[in-house]
């Protein structure tokens, strides 16, 4: 007999006891208010009805006598109103690349990326922010509908399990496909290798949307720092094509300079559009990058 009752087991990428204790302190960040929703917990720029006062200003004809601060109008005779903080409701738009090439890697990129998003939106579902996801391949893929509290943390990890690294890569086709569902703007995490021609075009739709981004670039050691000196076999992840090359030490060079100058590209293409770009590689802790790093870059506090 199954008792149905029973809650299933976290899946190995999801944080554990020790991990999620470390991230009950953290929050996203969000340095502009984004106000679509009035009912959550973070404090807002805007002016609302909450019960915490942001600042004073000059009384104005037609302004809610009960908002008077009698007690500066006491000191100074003169009247001012309690201007209220609002409190709204953050979404956070978490996305996944599910290319072909994210499949590379040891470990692979993909299993980094699902990892380092299942804590991020842990972090937001037990804030009570609203939590969105895609998955981003040739197209867009599955999405995960907004959702808000803790009571969805389950339902959010069951979409990361679901995914698989396969096909090839149409970046800005699933961005403009995901900007094209008119969800409210706010924090977006995108996780990619960003192995296509379209990266820039996908990352500056999101931005243009209005979003406050962080791109983590995931790559693998052996494809950012090969260290070949045979004959070897290149084999296209996505295309299956293969390219026999001879190593040596100057195509070495060549590969590596060429490279760094992709990712400094990349980083300066993020900063010039307010874009946080924080580089990771696959071998290296989901804690450290998280706790860490993501910190360092401003993305969580």
């Amino acid at each position: 007999m199954i008792d149905r009752t029973a809650r299933p087991a976290l899946p190995a990428f999801a944080p554990d006891a020790a991990f999620r204790a470390k991230l009950a302190n953290l929050s996203l960040v969000s340095q502009r208010p984004h106000g679509h929703l009035h009912t959550g917990g973070r404090r807002s720029r805007a002016t609302g009805s909450s019960l915490e006062f942001a600042d004073h200003r000059s009384y104005s004809p037609g302004d809610d006598y009960r908002q008077i601060d009698w007690n500066i109008y006491a000191r100074t005779d003169e009247l001012f109103v309690k201007v209220r903080e609002s409190e709204e409701t953050l979404v956070v738009h978490l996305l996944l690349d599910v290319s072909g090439s994210m499949a590379s890697g040891a470990p692979a990129k993909f299993e980094t990326a699902r990892a380092v998003l299942a804590a991020i939106g842990w972090t937001a579902l037990a804030s009570r922010d609203v939590v969105a996801g895609a998955a981003l391949g040739v197209g867009l893929g599955e999405t995960f509908a907004p959702r808000q509290g803790e009571g969805y943390l389950g339902r959010f990890l069951e979409f990361l399990w679901r995914q698989q690294a396969d096909g090839t890569t149409g970046l800005s086709r699933a961005v403009a496909a995901y900007n094209a569902r008119a969800l409210p703007h706010g924090v977006a995490v995108l996780v990619s290798d960003l192995l296509a021609e379209d990266a820039p075009r996908a990352i500056g739709a999101l931005a243009q949307r209005g979003h406050e981004l962080t791109v983590l670039h995931v790559l693998d050691d052996e494809f950012a720092n090969p260290a070949f000196a045979d004959e070897v076999e290149l084999i296209d992840a996505e295309g299956g094509s293969s390219l026999e090359v001879l190593g040596d030490v100057d195509l070495l060079r060549a590969y590596r300079q060429a490279i760094g100058d992709w990712t400094s590209d990349l980083q300066r293409f993020c900063h010039r559009r307010h874009v946080r770009y924080v580089p990771i590689r696959s071998n290296w802790a989901v804690e450290d990058i998280v706790l860490r790093r993501l910190r360092e870059h401003g993305t969580l506090a």
